[in-house]
Order: structure tokens, then sequence, then C-alpha cells
């Protein structure tokens, strides 16, 4: 037992020292726009970030060929956020964007970055719906953008879903194929375009179209005949089969990018509290163990005096 002390005494400084540094930890931001992160030429914008309660600092960042940023004292109060106005949309204010805060000289990580597209630069594209935009369920159908400028890339919205749906590069027309659709699919469109060397820079939203998705064809009830011969058995596969292999339908690629507002407030205090109340249990069972190991080490190498009598030893006759 007497060599198991040092490594208990390393093992209770690594342990101090972790959660010393956790509780130092600057946890991460939240930005978030409003309206939203894609607004209309000329809308008004405001991005918020929000940290920790009683926050020194806070830095927004405009991320690109330039470093911009600007600093913004803590608001007073629980609010724990900035307010970072930018005025009116337009191409100067299009981008990526990200913020962070200190308390004292630290500054803790970068947010999560926003991206920021302004829409009604240019003529709306032409939009449809092939082969028709009320289909069947297990239907196939096409979704086709265009326009008239050029744009190499174009994305696809649905109105309710945060964000865009899909976006697709090549030439106009581009098609977003979905192969067999389902009533989840159903709902009212749009399409935008833009250079992909502007990325944040986008055209106004297409003329809305509603998909309308039908229920399956009912299912006919089985017939006596059919209930006495029993289900239909699978055929077995030929030779020529077994040589191919088997065959799976075609795969659509697409590039899914999901543009989304940014996360509302959140209170920090519950978390704290737990971090808290964790690192009061890890500090008293590490300290009931360097304790035990203690004790028996003093025992085991010196002896405790008091707790155990010397036996006597019996005179020999003479």
């Amino acid at each position: 037992m007497g060599s198991s002390l040092p490594p208990l005494l390393l093992l209770g400084l690594g342990l101090n020292l972790g959660i010393k540094t956790q509780g130092e930890f600057l946890s991460k931001p939240i930005l978030w726009a409003k309206p939203s992160s894609m607004v209309a030429w000329g809308a008004d914008v405001i991005l918020w970030c929000q940290g920790p309660p009683r926050v020194d600092m806070y830095r927004l960042e405009r991320l690109g060929s330039s470093r911009d940023y600007r600093d913004q004292p803590g608001l007073p109060g629980p609010t724990a956020q900035a307010r970072f106005p930018l005025g009116s949309a337009s191409a100067t204010i299009a981008g990526r964007y990200r913020c962070s805060y200190s308390n004292g000289s630290r500054w803790s990580q970068p947010s999560t970055q926003l991206e920021l597209v302004v829409t009604d630069l240019y003529d709306k594209p032409f939009f449809s719906i092939l082969p028709s935009a009320e289909v069947s369920s297990g239907e196939s159908v096409t979704f086709s953008c265009s326009s008239k400028h050029g744009f190499n890339t174009f994305a696809l919205a649905k109105e309710g879903r945060a964000g865009i749906w899909k976006t697709q590069e090549g030439k106009s027309p581009v098609h977003f194929p979905v192969p067999a659709v389902t009533a989840d699919h159903g709902g009212t469109y749009k399409c935008y375009a833009f250079d992909s060397q502007f990325p944040y820079l986008w055209t106004a939203p297409s003329e809305p179209l509603e998909l309308r998705v039908k229920g399956p064809p009912p299912t006919p009830s089985p017939t006596k005949s059919d209930i006495r011969a029993g289900p239909p058995r699978a055929p077995s596969p030929t030779k020529s089969d077994a040589r191919a292999g088997a065959l799976t339908p075609p795969h659509v690629p697409t590039k899914e990018v999901d543009i989304s507002a940014g996360p509302g407030p959140q209170d920090y205090t519950a978390s704290n509290l737990a971090r808290l109340g964790l690192a009061a249990l890890v500090v008293t069972a590490l300290g009931g163990l360097l304790a035990e190991a203690w004790l028996a080490w003093r025992g085991g190498s010196h002896g405790l005096p008091g707790r155990f009598s010397r036996p006597q030893t019996q005179q020999p006759h003479r």
C-alpha cells in the first residue's frame, strides 16, 4: 500500500485541475438574424448574439477577404444578448457572420457561422412542376427552374420548412426530380437562382406553385380463390439474374443546404448549476478515497500507535 499513495495524489491533482479548467471554460455563443437569415432587398436586418449572463463585451465578425468586426458591450441584467443592427439589406451586408464574447481578457469560442442571403436583386426565375402539379402517391414529379440571366446555381424552397430544401448546379433549366412522391411532399414550392461566385446574392423568388398529392388507389379485397391458393410465391432467380446481380433504382444526387434563422435565446443557469453539483460530488468522493489511502499507507509503513499492544513474553523457569 505504500506505493499506492503517489498515484492517488496525482489522480486527485489531475481531477482538481480538470474541474478548474471546466469552470473557466467560456461556452460558445448563439448568433441569429431577424427577421430571417434570408431577407429581401431593402428590409431591415438585425443580428443578435447571445452568451451567458454578465458578459463584458460582444464581437460580431463578417468573414471574407477582409476581416470586418464591431464590438458591443453586453446589455445589463439577465438578457445576456447583444444587438447588431445592419440597416437595410443590400449586397454590402450579404455574407457569412459569426460572434464571440469576452469576460475580462478571455474570449469565448466563436459561434456557428450564419449565412445572410439577400434576395430580389434580379428578376424572378420561371418555375414549373412536371408532368402535373397534381399527382398520386408513388408517382414521380420533376421541379423545373430556369432563368434568363444565365445563373449556374438554383435553389428550391418549400413553405413551412426552415431553410432551403435543395440546391443544384447546372445550366438553365435545372431539374429537381422526385422519383416517388408521398403525402409529405405536398405543399407550396418556389425556386431561386444565383451565381456560384456570389452565393449570397439571389434572384427574387419565383411564382409559388402547390404540389397536390392524392392518396394511393384502394387495395382490392381478396377473393375466395385467392384465399385458398394463399399468397403468391416469389419467382426463382434465373441464371442471368445471378450473373447480372440485383438492379437498384437510380440515385439522384442532390445537395441539401439548410439556411436556418438561428435558435432563440436560452437560459444557461440550469446547466451551470448542474456542472457545479457534479464537480462537488467528484471532489467529495475523491477526498474520501484520498483519506482512506492515507490512513492505510500510514498503518502499513509506520504502524498506528495505541491500536495494538506488544505481546508479553513468558520468562523461562529456572
